[in-house]
């Protein structure tokens, strides 16, 4: 371990505070393995709770779900709720390193990192002591065992003690070096991209093996910003992910920040985080800050990323650094929602695919789980009534979901787009989660919500969502009873009602314009098809409401 790695491990003092979110954490696998994780460790399989890893690190799954993880020094695979040994020597991890290629513990690793699925179904994985890219063949069952072979870097240098070797040369296959590299993620495309640690620089692996640089230059470290690859600086890009389909994020360990990298020109940006100010805090990009960030990984447009002992998720398009689960002034190792999780040292990130993330713990030694709850809004509300008298209150509740708003604007208006007779009781139109209002005259009202939060924003409208009327308890009646309306539009000279269930024995209709004044009203009504001369009716909205058997429903009717 170099000096930079150490003193990055070793600063845990953090500042600031997290925004607290209702993100589910949970123990996936291992039992929490502080005391002796040297001796502490399974040789056989095991269920999920009962197995010991040991500073595991990578996590992936391959075309068929199988998820693969790797640990010192050794490939591990869950299926049906157990953890299989795949590959790697056996036995302690701080004396089982090693480089050899064969089949399952004939294999072995030194301090094996991130792994990425290939499209062949093998899986490739970045063996950093090593300096080497190791391919997994493809799983096929559990009794198969599955070979590791050297896709990129140098060959075992054999023997007992055998080595990788350190160095950096683009090139294919064996003649290519890397030294010490952390993460690779896949394009997709056939390609791979590395972030290749002691190097201080970022390269491409094409499927053939075929090795390049794109970004930073090595031995010379830094923190550099350029509209090249070549004039780019990193200090210890750890981590890697897909952003969109011409860029990577990248976390720059030592220097404390979060890059993006364009893969075809390698110019480089620093999206948030600062060189030499490695503690926690919260906020816009320019102000947020990163303690150690690790693993990286981007879903809906949003980055996430393993902070020490916090999840953090940065919104590149609304400028905010947040604290997505656990809290970066403290350490522990507890399950828990939001900001109530602990973490100890995280290192790998993952996204399931579905709605989770997949943290590695290294200091405690466990694998996590943490649901994703939706973060944009998504604009919803409810009334306690929607069929009124009239003066009669209703409160209507914004149940949107997503973080909650920080911005909310309420419009309710009749279907004239008028609020003249709409009475506000209480609550804010511009900012209260619940408002209460009452009506001035008949008619159907429709309600829009407007939300917004750092992660975006939404609108739900309802039209016609609350009817008032003379009598209450109004619905809409053909929706009901399937009673049709017709022609609507009317001309305002005749209308027809049918009833396709029963007949209209007894009822009465009725039709108000939208001050509620009575227009039209027709008494004692018989059969199921009714034909009314109307008294020549003017242009506008108006609200038909039809009674039987001390039964209200309304409807709407257009004259044009």
């Amino acid at each position: 371990m170099n000096l930079k790695q150490f003193y990055t491990l070793a600063f845990t003092t953090v500042l600031g505070s997290a925004l607290l979110q209702a993100q589910t954490v949970t123990t996936f696998a291992g039992k929490e393995n502080t005391i002796d994780p040297w001796t502490n460790f399974n040789n056989v399989t095991t269920d999920l709770a009962d197995a010991y890893f040991y500073e595991p690190e990578g996590i992936a799954w391959d075309a068929n779900g199988v998820m693969y993880i790797t640990e010192r020094n050794k490939v591990r695979i869950v299926q049906g709720g157990k953890v299989y040994n795949r590959s790697g020597d056996l036995g302690d991890g701080t004396k089982s390193h090693g480089y050899l290629n064969g089949t399952g513990v004939a294999g072995s690793y030194f301090r094996p990192t991130s792994l990425a699925p290939m499209s062949s179904g093998d899986m490739l994985i970045v063996d950093c002591e090593n300096h080497a890219l190791r391919k997994l063949s493809a799983f096929v069952n559990i009794g198969n065992g599955q070979v590791v072979s050297t896709f990129a870097g140098a060959n075992p240098s054999g023997g007992i003690d055998s080595r990788g070797t350190a160095g950096h040369v683009d090139a294919s296959g064996a003649q290519a070096r890397f030294d010490s590299p952390k993460g690779i993620v896949a394009d997709g495309k056939g390609n791979f991209y590395v972030c290749d640690d002691l190097n201080f620089v970022i390269r491409k692996v094409t499927s053939n093996g075929a090795v390049t640089t794109i970004a930073g230059q090595a031995g010379s470290d830094g923190s550099v910003d350029a509209s090249s690859g070549a004039a780019s600086r990193f200090g210890g890009p750890y981590g890697i992910a897909m952003y969109d389909a011409n860029h990577v994020v990248v976390t720059d360990n030592w220097n404390s920040s979060i890059r993006k990298v364009n893969i075809t020109t390698g110019a480089t940006t620093t999206i948030c985080g600062k060189y030499g100010e490695n503690w926690y805090k919260d906020g816009s990009l320019t102000e947020a800050r990163f303690v150690s960030p690790k693993g990286i990984v981007v879903v809906d447009g949003l980055i996430y990323v393993a902070d020490q002992s916090c999840i953090r998720v940065i919104d590149e398009v609304n400028k905010t650094v947040s604290t997505f689960a656990g809290n970066g002034a403290s350490a522990g190792n507890t399950d828990g929602n939001g900001q109530n999780a602990r973490f100890g040292r995280l290192a790998g990130l993952a996204f399931d695919g579905n709605n989770a993330l997949y943290a590695t713990d290294v200091y405690f030694n466990v694998i996590r789980k943490i649901t994703i709850d939706n973060l944009s809004p998504t604009a919803d509300f409810s009334a306690t009534k929607t069929s009124l008298q009239i003066d009669e209150e209703t409160t209507i509740t914004d149940i949107s979901g997503g973080k909650p708003a920080t911005q909310r604007k309420w419009t309710v208006v009749d279907l004239s787009g008028s609020n003249s007779n709409v009475t506000l009781v209480s609550g804010d139109l511009n900012s209260s989660k619940d408002i209460t209002v009452k009506f001035k005259a008949t008619g159907f009202y429709s309600v829009k919500l407007e939300v917004t939060n750092e992660y975006g924003n939404d609108v739900e409208d309802k039209n016609s969502f609350i009817n008032v009327s003379r009598t209450g308890s109004v619905r809409k009646y053909n929706a009901l009873t399937g009673v049709t309306v017709y022609p609507n539009p009317s001309s305002g000279t005749s209308l027809n009602l049918k009833n396709t269930h029963s007949s209209f024995s007894g009822a009465s209709v009725s039709i108000y314009d939208l001050n509620g004044t009575l227009v039209f009203t027709e008494n004692d009504l018989n059969g199921a098809q009714i034909h009314m001369e109307l008294p020549g009716l003017s242009k506008g909205i108006y609200m038909l409401v039809l009674e039987q058997n001390g039964e209200s429903g309304a409807h709407r009717l257009v004259i044009q």
